[in-house]
């Protein structure tokens, strides 16, 4: 039955793939500022012949099928309209394995107008050329764009050289959150903060839900906080809606 399931996912990712994928908004919040500064774009996938596909099952499909930089250049050009906006921050998630492609600056470009809006986080998946990411990441920055590491510590096994390229952020991976839970937890949560900022990261804390968590990580000196209790996704019918001033404003 999983198989199948899988089969149905794989031939629809195939074939409608412009058609199924949706974009949400997840507010990033800046707990020195008090403020939402940024919202990070999700990417969400909805069949009418087989409904809501999770994000997990489908990037799983998309990167074996090699697809995956299909998916990427797809939000980058749902995106558009809003990083055209000089007051709006979004931050978006491509796979190293797109960024490495020798058409990915060219394809890039077509956003010019809003890279000191734009953010790319970077998560380690796939088999990849370290080299050839690092150099793309010099060129993302050399353009403006700020380059966040995501889901840290998980699967960063090249960190020296990563850091080496001066990355402006790094993401808390929101399974980290549960170290909260106890003394000792709280204590590796502490130092890998203080690690963090002596490599002169900023650090965004995910997964926060409980205000006692919020509290917390304020006093360890995290920048900011992506979670339910600061803000969930919502869709972008609802962001238009929400935030139809605030993305005109001059």
């Amino acid at each position: 039955m999983e198989n199948e399931y899988r089969h149905n996912v794989e031939y629809i990712l195939r074939k409608d793939l412009k058609e199924i994928v949706k974009i949400a908004f997840q507010p990033i919040y800046s707990v020195g500022e008090n403020k939402v500064v940024a919202y990070e774009v999700l990417s969400r996938f909805q069949s009418n012949k087989i409904g809501e596909v999770s994000t997990i099952t489908a990037i799983e499909v998309l990167e074996r099928i090699k697809y995956i930089y299909m998916l990427d250049f797809l939000i980058l050009e749902k995106i558009e309209k809003y990083l055209l906006n000089k007051n709006v921050n979004i931050c978006v998630n491509i796979s190293p394995i797109t960024i490495i492609r020798e058409d990915f600056l060219e394809r890039l470009m077509v956003l010019k107008h809003g890279f000191s809006n734009l953010q790319i986080e970077i998560v380690e998946r796939g088999s990849f050329s370290y080299t050839d990411l690092i150099y793309k990441i010099i060129q993302l920055k050399k353009l403006g764009i700020k380059v966040i590491m995501d889901d840290f510590p998980i699967g960063n096994s090249n960190l020296e050289n990563l850091f080496k390229t001066h990355i402006d952020g790094v993401k808390i991976d929101r399974d980290m959150i549960k170290y909260l839970e106890s003394d000792k937890g709280k204590s590796i949560y502490k130092s890998v903060v203080k690690f963090l900022k002596e490599l002169g990261s900023e650090i965004t804390a995910e997964g926060v839900e409980k205000l006692e968590e919020l509290n917390f990580i304020k006093e360890v000196g995290v920048d900011f906080v992506q979670g339910y209790y600061t803000g969930c996704p919502i869709s972008e019918i609802e962001f238009d809606k929400s935030y139809k001033n605030y993305l005109l404003a001059e």
